[in-house]
């Protein structure tokens, strides 16, 4: 003869309610979850920039994520620059780097109020370097 042994009602009970709390704690994990704050996108600029060099002129617009490396050339003269958001919103820097040929001449950066003018001069007579540097905050 052969016995076989059932599980008890208090073991049976306990199983089944800490499954019932598991249940209960994913579906409240995924409910914080789905209401989260969500994630501020990226600031955009518009850079408007006048740039000479070398006696010749140019005025290049770039669109640029915040914290992005972007680059501009005009004769000789190349320049890299990122911007980023400043301590306020009406605030930005705008870091540089200045090379001519492959030589770097300058690595200025500027504090600058957004929608207004800030300018960055190297150099002079001939082999000047001008940059005025405009930058918009985009929707």
């Amino acid at each position: 003869m052969h016995m076989q042994l059932s599980t008890s009602g208090t073991l049976r009970r306990v199983g089944t309610r800490s499954i019932a709390a598991i249940l209960i704690a994913g579906s409240i994990t995924g409910a914080i979850s789905a209401n989260a704050e969500p994630v501020a996108p990226t600031p955009t600029y518009m850079v408007s920039m006048a740039l000479e060099a070398d006696g010749e002129k140019s005025i290049p617009r770039v669109l640029a994520k915040a914290g992005e490396q972007f680059a501009v050339a005009s004769g000789n003269w190349r320049v890299e620059m990122t911007v980023r958001p400043g301590e306020t919103l009406t605030d930005v820097w705008v870091s540089s780097k200045i090379f001519k040929d492959s030589t770097l001449i300058s690595t200025p950066t500027l504090a600058a109020h957004v929608n207004e003018k800030a300018v960055i001069k190297v150099g002079d007579g001939s082999d000047a370097f001008s940059l005025a540097t405009t930058v918009s905050p985009q929707p």
